[in-house]
């Protein structure tokens, strides 16, 4: 999402605050790395690129040229480690109490709150409000505060009189809960919405970043999944869910460190322990996780159209794979999960709606991945796996949920079968075509119009939808994007079954 004029921006130039005497205080062995940096932001990128020349560093498993030959380090792994550390917190306490620095953090989470409920003139005077107001520069924007209430009377916090002051319209209670959520969610999670537009369609990243998975190996980051979501969400006009920037950077200091400093194998020791996989959850946990919690509800948001009736939701769970013969195919979807809920009787859809889309999706994809130079070659570009998780089959890697046994649940099980989105689809990408698409924003916009497209044929006579994105499409984007008008008896039919199937109850895992 293209950043509103007046947002402060990443980098933090020493020059503007004294936070280079606080990092010399801390580690005055690094003098001369510390004032050689630009700024906060250069400093934790010049650490990074340090530790991955560094021999067994980071570039021996990214898809990154290496460098010429290894480099001695300045200083020890863990001392370069804790100083970028101290630079990404620095950097975010200084936009913290620059003037429009905890405006700037809590005007994100107000924007993705009121992009649908507020005309943008009205989410830019609110902005322009909040910006004006000094007090926000050192108020603690924390729930439970004066300034930010999300109790039974929510006019009479400062936040909302802020707004009426400057000619704003106050928030109402449910949209202050909602807030104090989010506000929440983003401080302990590090999680990064984009909301690019109003249309039902969410797009997920979750291996963006260094992940422990419980009782396995940590999973590797994926490279340019949340650069290629994130484009496909502007194109699309939907939404995209991912690790933050900062969270990033984190997770691969932490990375870099172990492969210095471990010599077995498992890693996840070194990395944060709230950093779990979120396409690997137990059944019992879904209902209070952060990622599902944001899925659910942009799903609530988008079920009913103006008119009342229900809407089809599209989510979209980017993941990265290996190249070809590793992989059969540069492009796998996996639609595991959507079978799944037609046999259990839980889908609005037919058994011949769904195979109708994976027909729709393999013809589409294949002829926008037919236009790229990918190599190394396949046979297959693109497979569309569509297997059954009954009767005890095993299960066929990369089609988009886990086996029944295991009681996991991947991003797709979770939004079909908890968060009531009506398709989801895992895109599984060789390390070839993410470099292909994140070189080439034309082909990223193709790749998304070709599942929009696959997702409007499957809902035609099935489901009402929503009208078009914003942009007048042309030729085959235009089929893609206008889906049938919504009609009446739907939102009746669906309340009676529920708009979504409530989470498993909380309980503890019991181990033998």
């Amino acid at each position: 999402m293209a950043p509103i004029a007046g947002r402060a921006q990443s980098h933090v130039p020493f020059e503007a605050s004294p936070v280079q005497d606080t990092l010399l205080r801390d580690a005055p062995s690094l003098e001369p790395l510390i004032r050689r940096s630009g700024g906060l932001t250069q400093l934790t990128k010049d650490i990074l690129e340090m530790l991955r020349r560094a021999p067994g560093g980071g570039y021996s498993t990214s898809s990154q040229p290496g460098p010429p030959g290894p480099e001695a380090l300045p200083a020890e792994p863990e001392e370069l480690v804790a100083l970028a550390e101290q630079a990404l917190a620095l950097e975010e306490l200084e936009a913290d109490r620059a003037k429009i620095g905890a405006s700037v953090r809590f005007w994100r989470v107000l924007e993705d709150s009121m992009q649908l409920k507020w005309s943008r003139d009205d989410r830019d005077a609110a902005y322009q409000r909040l910006l004006a107001d000094g007090d926000s520069r050192d108020r603690d924007l924390r729930p439970g505060t004066g300034w930010f209430n999300a109790g039974s009377a929510p006019r009479r916090c400062r936040l909302n009189q802020m707004l009426e002051e400057g000619g704003c319209r106050a928030l109402k209670a449910d949209a202050m809960v909602w807030l104090a959520e989010q506000l929440e969610v983003r401080a302990r999670q590090r999680i990064e919405v984009s909301v690019e537009g109003n249309q039902p369609i969410l797009l997920t990243a979750p291996h963006n970043i260094y992940l422990r998975r419980d009782g396995q190996p940590p999973h590797m980051m994926e490279e340019y999944t949340t650069l290629i979501a994130q484009r496909m969400a502007r194109h699309l006009g939907g939404t995209s869910l991912s690790w933050s920037r900062a969270e990033q950077k984190r997770s691969e200091l932490q990375w870099c460190l172990a492969r210095l400093r471990c010599e077995a194998e498992d890693f996840s020791s070194f990395l944060e322990p709230c950093n779990r996989d979120p396409n690997y959850l137990l059944n019992e946990e879904v209902a209070q996780n952060p990622w599902f919690r944001q899925m659910a509800r942009f799903a609530d948001k988008w079920r009913h159209a103006k008119e009342g009736h229900l809407r089809p939701l599209l989510h979209i769970d980017v993941h990265g794979c290996r190249d070809p013969p590793a992989t059969p195919s540069h492009l796998t979807v996996g639609l595991a999960a959507m079978r799944h809920e037609v046999e259990m009787g839980r889908s609005p859809l037919s058994q011949s709606r769904v195979e109708s889309f994976a027909a729709a999706l393999q013809n589409e994809l294949t002829l926008v991945l037919g236009s790229l130079d990918l190599r190394p070659r396949s046979e297959k570009l693109v497979r569309v796996l569509l297997p059954t998780l009954s009767g005890g089959q095993s299960m066929e890697r990369l089609s988009g949920a886990w086996p029944l046994e295991e009681r996991r649940l991947t991003q797709s099980q979770q939004a079909m079968a908890f968060a009531g989105f009506t398709h989801s689809c895992q895109l599984e990408l060789s390390k070839a075509l993410r470099r292909a698409l994140s070189r080439d924003d034309a082909a990223t916009a193709r790749l998304g119009r070709a599942v929009t497209k696959a997702w409007a044929l499957c809902c035609q006579g099935a489901l009402p939808s929503l009208p078009g994105p914003r942009k007048s499409p042309s030729g085959d984007d235009k089929e893609a994007l206008e889906l049938m008008r919504p009609r009446s008896g739907g939102a009746r039919e669906r309340k009676r079954r529920g708009d979504r199937r409530g989470c498993p109850p909380l309980r503890r895992h019991q181990t033998a």
